[in-house]
């Protein structure tokens, strides 16, 4: 599943209030100074709270030499899924959401996207540029 549907995304929001608040506060984000002290998880964790294929943020990498010193395992799609999925960086991931975003949410959201690891994948399995898993699992087929 590369899209949450609309009625499991609304199992994430207390209410389609507060859904139309982090909208409105991410948009208030990026039209001010603070967006230049997001980071890459910030926004993996905004497209996945709206249910949008996240995976569409990153691009595989592909450069020869830089794959050959570590490029794919030291890929930030990877640590910013740890992050997604980290409880002890939890706060750090939340407080640009000014308290929109809370841990239960957050608890929610990661039975939806799944812990991906590095050194399970291989390299070849992103040739084609393609990735190899989908976006959002059931939480039943974890």
């Amino acid at each position: 599943m590369n899209t949450l549907p609309r009625a499991v995304t609304a199992q994430i929001f207390p209410s389609p209030d507060s859904y139309n608040a982090l909208r409105l506060h991410w948009s208030n984000l990026m039209n001010s100074e603070q967006k230049h002290a997001l980071s890459s998880a910030h926004y993996l964790l905004y497209l996945a709270l709206r249910g949008k294929d996240w995976r569409k943020a990153y691009t595989c990498p592909s450069n020869a030499r830089k794959l050959a010193n570590g490029a794919f395992t030291g890929w930030v799609l990877f640590r910013d899924l740890e992050l997604l999925h980290s409880k002890t960086r939890e706060v750090e991931l939340l407080a640009s959401f000014d308290g929109l975003v809370t841990p239960a949410m957050l608890q929610t959201l990661r039975r939806f996207v799944p812990l991906r690891n590095a050194y399970a994948l291989g390299l070849e399995q992103f040739s084609n540029g393609a990735f190899p898993f989908e976006a959002y699992v059931q939480p039943d087929e974890k």
